[in-house]
């Protein structure tokens, strides 16, 4: 089973996220592009979403059809999916529901948050609203492969 880290050196925090069984080759993708660091974002109109904006793939494009991935909508995927948006060439979004939402885009899920960090991803997801809202911090993200 493939998985990989997400994590906020800044905050010291990180999560592990592992496949699910919708877009193999999607994860594949980006798992591949990995070490990975972007900014870290969040949602602002449709819930408890993190998002980072601007990942790049700079090893290997993104090159699937999107007729040959399945989505879902953020409002009925599970806490701690992590999908990605608009995934062409050498960038994408990766987007992390950690709380509730209202979002009914679709999106392409590819892992999930183990359960036992969703408490950690909760509390990068206050942070980071903390950080959006008020703040103004800036946080990254890193992706990494885990063996």
């Amino acid at each position: 089973m493939k998985r990989f880290k997400m994590r906020w050196p800044a905050l010291k925090l990180e999560v592990i996220c592992e496949e699910i069984q919708e877009n193999k080759q999607a994860l594949d993708v980006l798992v591949s592009n990995m070490p990975i660091k972007a900014i870290q974002g969040h949602e602002m109109v449709g819930g408890w979403i993190l998002r980072a904006r601007a990942v790049h793939m700079q090893k290997h494009p993104f090159e699937l059809s999107a007729d040959a991935l399945s989505s879902e909508k953020m409002k009925d995927a599970p806490v701690g999916r992590v999908a990605l948006l608009f995934p062409q060439g050498s960038s994408t979004e990766v987007l992390v529901k950690y709380d509730e939402c209202v979002d009914d885009r679709d999106y392409i899920p590819v892992a999930q948050v183990e359960p036992e960090y969703l408490d950690t991803l909760k509390k990068v997801g206050r942070l980071q609203w903390q950080s959006a809202s008020r703040t103004k911090e800036i946080y990254h993200v890193e992706f990494t492969e885990v063996e």
